[in-house]
């Protein structure tokens, strides 16, 4: 038989073919992969007791901090009750708290367990007088007063690498819920709800897939005037130390945001192992695209970041200033976001809360220090670690340290 010649058309179909296997492989060599690889650095956590060093808080000139109370083991995520009641979920020890300052001293004299025997539980939305509860695979409701507790929603996927579920009301009455990625980097098993944000009727049912390619947005919000809803994405780990950034996205419905593949503004994860074909590109689709293409192609059809923060930050809960309680104007529809911070990095970075500056037309353009503290570079001491957080009625931010077991309130200069 003779041979088959081939056409330039066909010749260059060739060479396409093999460029796009290329971009499918491992994109980068083995040995660079493990240059980049970094150790987990230690810190010594700061004793509590008496005598122990202070933390140097750091804060705008005229606000104030304050513990409003401590002692309470693991307290994640906050939301507040109309009346000023504070409502905490405590992951590790499975219950919900509510805390109250009854004399106006600043520090919480009342203490009661709303709910206990909820494994897991971490998200929290305080609505109607309920409170919407979220653990690895339900959302729960339970009445604020405490009483039994009703499924809103069941069959969640499990907690893989990022079990903290998060629940947030929307300005348009919906239960947003978060559900992170099972992996580092990976094409899901589960195309259609991990790594996506989630939206229920309120009575859990009329579920809409919002946006995927997130591996972890535990913390967002809506900006007080715009509506328009915002959440800050935890960036894959074993990227060496600058890589990739956090990234602060404007969440549109039926956006992609390229996790694991890309991040920030579309660049290709030059580590990632999952390939364009095992990805689904719209959400609420549980089917893979199934077609091989480039990275860079895929990339390219992804929502970019809005703005990044320093690799390995942890973000977690993000509040919008709000209108009307007291916050200087300048800082009124400015976010807020807590970073608990970095493990796998050789410097250690985050560990403090951030200010970011959104402009008249809602978009944002800055991030500065807000609280520091919680980190002395120097000994390597963690004075605590912030994770949630909440304003109550009257303006007084809330800030739960899960490391040290404390709740911070700060209020802004009068």
């Amino acid at each position: 038989m003779a041979p088959t010649l081939l056409t330039p058309a066909a010749i260059a179909a060739c060479l396409a073919g093999l460029l796009a296997a290329t971009a499918l492989a491992e994109p980068l060599p083995a040995e660079e992969r493990q240059r980049a690889l970094v150790h987990r650095h230690t810190l010594q956590t700061a004793a509590t007791g008496l005598g122990a060093p202070a933390p140097s808080w750091q804060l705008p000139p005229g606000f104030q901090l304050q513990v409003f109370a401590s002692a309470l083991g693991h307290p994640r995520m906050l939301d507040t009750g109309p009346d000023g009641t504070l409502y905490v979920t405590r992951r590790d020890e499975g219950d919900v708290l509510a805390l109250r300052d009854t004399d106006g001293d600043g520090q919480a004299d009342e203490q009661r367990t709303v709910v206990r025997g909820l494994e897991g539980v971490h998200g929290i939305a305080w609505r109607d007088g309920s409170l919407v509860l979220a653990s690895s695979t339900t959302l729960w409701r339970v009445p604020a007063g405490g009483g039994g507790r009703e499924r809103l929603v069941t069959g969640l996927p499990d907690g893989g690498q990022h079990p903290n579920r998060m629940v947030r009301f929307g300005p348009d009455g919906w239960m947003y819920v978060s559900i992170g990625s099972s992996c580092n980097d990976c094409a899901e098993e589960n195309q259609l709800e991990r790594g996506t944000l989630i939206r229920y009727a309120p009575d859990g049912s009329q579920r809409e897939v919002v946006a995927n390619g997130l591996r972890n947005t535990i913390g967002y919000d809506w900006h007080p005037s715009t509506r328009a809803l915002w959440g800050m994405d935890h960036g894959s780990d074993f990227r060496g130390d600058t890589l990739p950034p956090e990234e602060l996205n404007h969440i549109l419905p039926g956006a992609n945001y390229g996790w694991p593949i890309c991040y920030a503004d579309r660049h290709v994860d030059g580590m990632t192992q999952a390939p364009p074909a095992r990805m689904a590109l719209r959400p609420g689709d549980p089917t893979p695209i199934g077609r091989p293409m480039p990275r860079s192609e895929y990339c390219a059809l992804t929502a970019p970041a809005t703005l990044t923060l320093p690799a390995h930050s942890a973000p977690m809960a993000m509040r919008f200033v709000p209108f009307g309680r007291g916050w200087p104007e300048a800082w009124q529809g400015d976010a807020l976001v807590a970073l608990r911070g970095s493990w796998n990095r050789r410097e250690p970075v985050g560990y403090k809360l951030v200010r970011v500056r959104f402009g008249p037309h809602g978009g944002p353009n800055a991030v500065e220090d807000f609280l520091t503290g919680f980190l002395d570079k120097g000994s390597g001491v963690v004075h605590g670690r912030p994770v949630g957080l909440a304003f109550g009625p009257d303006g007084a931010l809330f800030v739960s340290d899960d490391t040290l077991g404390r709740i911070y309130r700060i209020t802004p200069p009068r």
